[in-house]
């Protein structure tokens, strides 16, 4: 166990003395501190020993920053002598700025805000692309990722009960035979992967920041935009909603997502959904400190997954071609004969 975190003196190091408040906040990993100084706000977070997650954040934060600029993402502070991690006994510790706003869960997403959500993220995955996920420390796997709803399936039967279990085992089978023969040709690249109706803050209806990417991931980058489809249906209660729709359509637009990544958006919403639900609950039995965090979105999801129990997934797409497997010329000549 790590050693409690001496607070003041983290601060200290970043070089900030007028210090006028400190308070924790909820986060999934990292420890999260929101800071008030005569300056103005910060943000400190602190991972364990070991962790690479402040190298990967920081660094991603720096390359956006200085692809665009004026994208409102967090921006990096150093100490006084350039460093932009501080170690200490409790972890690695790093800083950045607070963004004003309230996280989109505060209110309700209209058409013209997730018109901007869309905008704003298409600007980000073009920061971001070209990142080499290896030199910035970014995964390919994560366990929040979408492709992990079939590592996942296990944890169906555990924490849903027989009225969702059996929509989410669909969900899986669908995964399993419409994404999985495609994945291989989808874009990818490293996203964000987490903008949720936390991730998002939100200033008299427009967005004032895109925070938190630790569970940034080296993906197919149609699922950043499957992920917010589902938690923006999450917040309103219909995959189908107008305002869902009106983000798919314009977020599909701006990313340029080909006619196979948008025909596959539906069901990888679906997926999301599901790894909401059952790693979610998964994590609170494991943590129960942690528990109100973990299930934040949870009572909603599961309505959600119900209604997708009573009407059926959506539809499904046709078989994807197999492809001809390569023969050597030797081969060929021998089945000549």
């Amino acid at each position: 166990m790590s050693p409690q975190p001496d607070v003041p003196a983290l601060l200290t190091a970043f070089g900030l003395h007028r210090v006028e408040d400190v308070r924790a906040t909820d986060s999934e990993l990292d420890r999260t501190w929101l800071v008030r100084t005569a300056e103005g706000g910060v943000v400190l977070k602190l991972s364990p020993p070991g962790s690479d997650a402040p190298r990967m954040q920081s660094g991603l934060l720096d390359r956006v920053a200085a692809a665009d600029p004026r994208l409102p993402v967090p921006r990096v502070l150093r100490t006084p002598d350039g460093a932009a991690l501080v170690s200490s006994p409790a972890g690695t510790a790093w800083l950045s700025t607070l963004l004003p706003g309230d996280a989109l869960d505060t209110t309700v997403p209209t058409a013209a805000l997730v018109g901007e959500i869309a905008a704003l993220q298409a600007r980000l995955l073009t920061a971001l692309a070209g990142t080499d996920p290896r030199t910035a420390g970014v995964p390919r796997v994560h366990e929040w990722d979408i492709d992990a709803v079939v590592a996942h399936e296990h944890l169906i039967d555990r924490h849903l009960g027989p009225a969702l279990a059996p929509t989410a085992h669909a969900v899986v089978a669908a995964y399993r035979e419409d994404v999985g023969p495609r994945r291989p040709s989808l874009p990818r690249q490293v996203l964000h992967a987490d903008l949720n109706l936390s991730n998002v803050l939100v200033t008299s209806g427009h967005v004032t920041g895109i925070i938190d990417f630790g569970d940034a991931v080296h993906a197919p980058r149609v699922h950043d935009v499957a992920l917010t489809a589902c938690y923006l249906a999450i917040a309103l209660g219909d995959l189908d909603d107008p305002v869902v729709l009106r983000y798919r359509e314009r977020a599909a637009a701006l990313v340029r997502l080909t006619a196979q990544e948008r025909a596959l958006l539906p069901l990888l919403a679906l997926a999301r959904l599901v790894i909401a639900l059952v790693l979610g609950r998964e994590q609170a039995r494991r943590a129960p400190a942690r528990a109100a965090y973990a299930l934040r979105y949870d009572a909603p999801a599961a309505a959600l997954l119900a209604g997708v129990a009573e009407r059926g997934l959506p539809a499904r797409l046709p078989s994807a071609p197999v492809r001809p497997r390569a023969t050597s010329a030797h081969a060929r000549k021998k089945a000549s004969l």
